[in-house]
């Protein structure tokens, strides 16, 4: 009987010492501050030639960050000469395997997928949408996977280049315990 009590009880301080080391203050914060990821994914809008994109932050939840599906978006390329331009509908998604909380900022890595092509769909929730190119257009055609690994410092922005101009930025931003960020994240919101 003694033993099942000094098995149960080293079982109890075994988990009552994991609970504690999951509560408490991430590596290089102070108490009551929080973390999140700002990332935008940008490309030349098709009719404007101006930028055009999606700028979103997200909290640092259990030590992740949700996947992020872009929206659709339409891309053109022109080649010198007068040709006429190709064009492309993009769909695009952003997921972070590696999210670690280091001294003075994160070490994250991504996966940043875009799939280009003459028709894409997308569903999100109970959200359906669709885009494509008309048939007597030529269409842009490719898929492309960059998987970028940085030692982010805190307010200090990133970027990977991808094929037909697009392009992806990330950040992170402390908060303190009243919302407030502390943190400048210089990605631009379009």
């Amino acid at each position: 009987m003694l033993r099942i009590l000094t098995l149960s009880s080293l079982a109890a301080t075994g988990l009552l010492l994991s609970a504690c080391a999951t509560l408490g203050t991430p590596v290089g914060l102070q108490a009551g501050q929080t973390v999140a990821v700002v990332n935008s994914l940008s490309w030349d809008n098709p009719l404007t030639g101006k930028r055009d994109g999606v700028r979103t932050s997200w909290p640092i939840k259990d030590g992740k960050i949700a996947p992020e599906y872009f929206p659709l978006a339409q891309l053109k390329q022109c080649e010198a000469g007068g040709k006429a331009c190709t064009w492309g509908v993009m769909r695009a998604q952003r997921s972070a395997p590696k999210l670690a909380y280091a001294d003075g900022g994160v070490d994250l890595a991504v996966n940043v997928a875009i799939d280009v092509a003459r028709r894409q769909d997308a569903r999100q929730g109970e959200t359906q949408t669709a885009m494509a190119i008309p048939q007597d257009v030529a269409a842009l055609a490719g898929k492309q996977l960059v998987q970028p690994s940085w030692k982010l410092k805190y307010g200090k922005v990133e970027q990977v280049d991808l094929d037909y101009g697009v392009r992806y930025q990330v950040c992170v931003q402390r908060y303190d315990a009243t919302g407030k960020a502390i943190d400048s994240c210089d990605i631009p919101f379009i």
